[in-house]
């Protein structure tokens, strides 16, 4: 099986848990702006941060479903 995350995707889910850690951080305004500016300026679409964090997450994302997979074939029928 095959999953890939898109850019839009990963973009959107960074976007949502770097607002939720600002918010729940008990950051002061200023530093909840400079996380927020962090984020719309090194990680937008297309630079080589985003693009890496794409490329890294999806690599992981596809070990892990591999390491799922061997473990399903692995583990004997009596053990469920």
């Amino acid at each position: 099986m095959e999953v890939k995350f898109t850019d839009d995707e990963l973009a959107e889910a960074l976007s949502i848990i770097v607002s939720s850690m600002a918010d729940e951080a008990g950051l002061s305004d200023k530093d909840r702006a400079m996380l927020k500016r962090w984020r719309s300026s090194e990680m937008k679409l297309g630079s080589d941060d985003m693009d890496d964090l794409v490329r890294k997450a999806n690599e992981d994302f596809a070990r892990m479903i591999q390491r799922r997979e061997r473990s399903q074939i692995r583990k004997p029928d009596w053990a469920d």
